[in-house]
């Protein structure tokens, strides 16, 4: 019974593996949504940093914050989406399946301390010690998964930022426009926090679609 099921379980992870070499877009999408945790964690730490420090809570500063934010988690969307998302890494299922969790659950974790946060309206330093300890564990990730630097490396950076850029005109509009137009609770913070949820869940859809199509292309 156990060598049957043993069996069924290869086959199964040999067909999953196999469709993930036929389509590797379905691996580039996961591990792009899994990244996209991991940027929307530090820019949520920095924009809540920056109205914090600044004492915002909605409209163009808030937008600007937003932008701060965005910014920042681009250029670490660069490194992890050249050398992870669309780099050449193995399709193996359980070595993806962990780094997926790992990353998507770290990234997870950072925003629930963002809420925290704004639930209890923290003050600024509170987001400072949440940035170290963003940056101190991204690294260990970073260097636990040995993504090499070479990997993708005819990717035209100049591209990257074009795409980024009006992903960050999408971020800052929606940021400053929902945080005065819509208040969904009695909390600014969580209202703030709500304005940047809509403002990064647009502008992270039109990153994939833009980094597919003219950044990480083969």
């Amino acid at each position: 019974m156990d060598s049957t099921q043993n069996l069924a379980q290869e086959n199964l992870s040999q067909k999953i593996t196999g469709l993930l070499q036929r389509y590797p877009v379905i691996l580039q999408l996961c591990r792009f949504v899994a990244i996209g945790f991991l940027n929307t964690g530090l820019s949520f730490v920095l924009a809540n940093l920056v109205s914090k420090y600044f004492g915002v809570v909605q409209g163009n500063g808030l937008g600007l914050s937003s932008g701060v934010g965005f910014l920042f988690a681009t250029l670490q969307s660069y490194y992890w989406n050249r050398n992870w998302a669309f780099g050449q890494q193995s399709a193996e299922l359980l070595q993806n399946f962990w780094r997926l969790v790992v990353v998507g659950v770290f990234g997870v974790a950072t925003l629930a301390f963002v809420y925290l946060g704004s639930k209890f309206l923290a003050p600024y330093y509170y987001y400072v010690i949440l940035l170290i300890i963003f940056i101190a564990v991204e690294l260990a990730l970073w260097f636990g998964f040995k993504l090499s630097a070479a990997v993708a490396s005819k990717n035209p950076v100049l591209a990257f930022f074009v795409v980024s850029l009006i992903g960050f005109a999408i971020n800052y509009l929606i940021a400053s426009k929902f945080s005065v137009l819509v208040h969904l609770t009695a909390n600014a913070d969580l209202n703030k926090n709500l304005a940047l949820v809509a403002a990064t869940a647009v502008s992270l859809i039109w990153n994939f679609i833009g980094y597919k199509i003219f950044v990480f292309k083969k």
